[in-house]
């Protein structure tokens, strides 16, 4: 719903970031108004839809530590935790995983709507893969991009779809399951 939020850069910590996100309004260190995730799940309600919702968290996305302490009621019950990670992210780690990602997927579907790395290589989603296939969550990879790597992942170096290591490796495996 909205693409790798980050208020608690702005608000000053966690706690008060993870207010921000879910309930909107003033947000310390904000300068405008917030559409928090409560009122934009809303918003969709009202209109009519009735599809799964994707709420990521915060850190671009790649922290998801309280988001069931403040995942935003839904009167569908149909929301979905939307996880980014890349090598270069700070929860990088099974252990990382195990404690913050394993209590969500427990709960709501866990969604990695970005995995990559900035090498281009395949070896750290992988890693994610096996995690994610093993909890039976989803993931996706970044980007359909044609860049050079140097500038962040990519899953193809040319637009005939020649596929870099990375997307060669996130080929192999949708194709081995």
């Amino acid at each position: 719903m909205f693409n790798e939020p980050y208020p608690e850069r702005a608000t000053g910590g966690a706690a008060s970031g993870w207010a921000c996100w879910r309930d909107g309004g003033t947000c310390s260190g904000i300068p405008y108004q917030v559409a928090g995730f409560q009122s934009l799940v809303n918003a969709v309600r009202a209109a009519g839809a009735t599809n799964i919702i994707m709420l990521g968290g915060l850190a671009y996305s790649n922290d998801l530590s309280q988001w069931l302490q403040y995942k935003p009621t839904d009167s569908r019950n149909n929301l979905a935790a939307a996880w980014h990670v890349y090598n270069c992210n700070s929860c990088v780690s099974t252990s990382c995983w195990d404690s913050r990602l394993a209590p969500v997927a427990a709960k709501v579907p866990l969604v990695a709507g970005e995995i990559g790395e900035n090498t281009c290589s395949h070896g750290f989603i992988d890693q994610v893969m096996n995690w994610f296939d093993a909890k039976g969550a989803s993931y996706l990879g970044w980007t359909w991009n044609a860049w050079d790597c140097s500038t962040g992942p990519s899953l193809i170096s040319h637009y005939n779809g020649t596929p870099t290591a990375l997307g060669a490796g996130l080929r192999a495996r949708r194709l081995s399951s």
